[in-house]
């Protein structure tokens, strides 16, 4: 097979590529001297190198990672390797004690292996149940499917994003998780092989998103493309487009003195503020005040949650002209716990609210 020809610019394009894949593991530091860069290996090493500008510090990079890479032996190395050297006798003793160390040195790293490669990922409990109820249908375990999953996603985001633009397809992958069912969350974790872990992480870091959430994501992704997540769909009653659009209508609708009632119907007392918060898809409610919500608008829980996915997710990014650093803008719904302590309530009717997610 003739080997294809590659060109200065394609090597310095694999070289571009690689450093990116690096950036959520690199830290710049400015010094009086110049640049530090700092680079934490997936062993848990660290390599420092120093450089007057950004560009001479990535040439130190590139060079010293060069010289982490294993040497193959020269010809006169290998022939010292194969020479055969009279083995010293040694007492059986001694013996069983070696084989113990590495007996126990060796479980030692199967239980450091085994750490290294776990993926902590919070994602909806309805999505949870339903990579439970494909692991339940195809007879493994859940670590098996969810595995399983997270392979397909990624080698589905892989192929899209040659031919699609990543952000539109991220925001495809976070809608698609976000139109599960309920607002309760589960955090949980998805042991797979180091390459598949360390896949991920890289991809996550390269598009500035959280390993967390962009797991979330290809995992949704994975189970609308699942055939047995599909042949349980069937049997399950679905949230349709247009249930949603009602639920998103109803809500419109809430204003003025109408906010006041949704949320006295909801045990919110008088806190507006916090109904209006819990409507515009910003707060994480508790499961009961959202199903009281849902039940006044005269809509399905299931589909009043999804409208409120949609609303935070739809929500259009203010324009700032800051004189000062960057304003923040929230990226994730907030707990319910943040929302209540930040209205400064009294004790009382803080404690009252916060039990309401018990």
């Amino acid at each position: 097979m003739k080997k294809p020809s590659l060109k200065l610019a394609d090597y310095l394009n694999g070289c571009a590529s690689f450093l990116a894949s690096l950036k959520p593991y690199i830290s710049l530091t400015r010094t009086s001297q110049g640049v530090r860069c700092r680079l934490t290996l997936p062993d848990g090493n660290c390599v420092n190198v120093h450089g007057q500008d950004e560009p001479h510090v990535v040439l130190n990079l590139m060079h010293a990672l060069v010289n982490l890479m294993p040497q193959t032996p020269s010809e006169d190395q290998r022939e010292k390797l194969s020479v055969s050297t009279k083995q010293p006798v040694v007492n059986s003793q001694v013996m069983e004690m070696i084989m113990h160390s590495e007996v126990k040195a060796k479980e030692m790293d199967e239980a450091t292996r085994r750490a290294r490669e776990q993926i902590g990922v919070t994602t909806k409990v309805s999505l949870l149940e339903k990579i439970d109820s494909v692991a339940k249908s195809r007879g493994v375990s859940r670590a098996v499917a969810a595995r399983d999953l997270l392979q397909d996603g990624l080698t589905r985001f892989d192929r899209e994003s040659r031919t699609k633009s990543t952000s539109k397809l991220l925001a495809e992958y976070e809608r698609k998780a976000s139109d599960f069912v309920g607002a309760d969350t589960q955090n949980w974790s998805i042991r797979a092989e180091r390459r598949l872990v360390m896949k991920a992480q890289l991809t996550a870091g390269e598009y500035e998103r959280s390993t967390s959430s962009f797991v979330n994501g290809v995992l949704a992704e994975a189970l609308s493309h699942c055939p047995v997540a599909a042949a349980l769909a069937e049997k399950a009653p679905a949230i349709t487009d247009a249930s949603v659009a009602l639920a998103l209508e109803a809500i419109e609708r809430v204003k003025g003195p109408k906010a006041k009632q949704i949320a006295a119907e909801a045990d919110l007392g008088d806190n507006r503020v916090l109904a209006t918060l819990i409507l515009s898809g910003s707060v994480f409610a508790p499961a009961r005040v959202v199903r009281k919500m849902a039940d006044y608008l005269q809509v399905p829980f299931d589909a009043f949650s999804v409208a409120l996915e949609r609303r935070f997710t739809s929500q259009p990014v203010p324009a700032f002209k800051a004189t000062s650093g960057k304003p923040e803008v929230d990226l994730q719904r907030k707990s319910w716990t943040v929302a209540v302590k930040e209205l400064e309530l009294s004790p009382d009717e803080e404690a009252r609210l916060l039990q309401l997610e018990g």
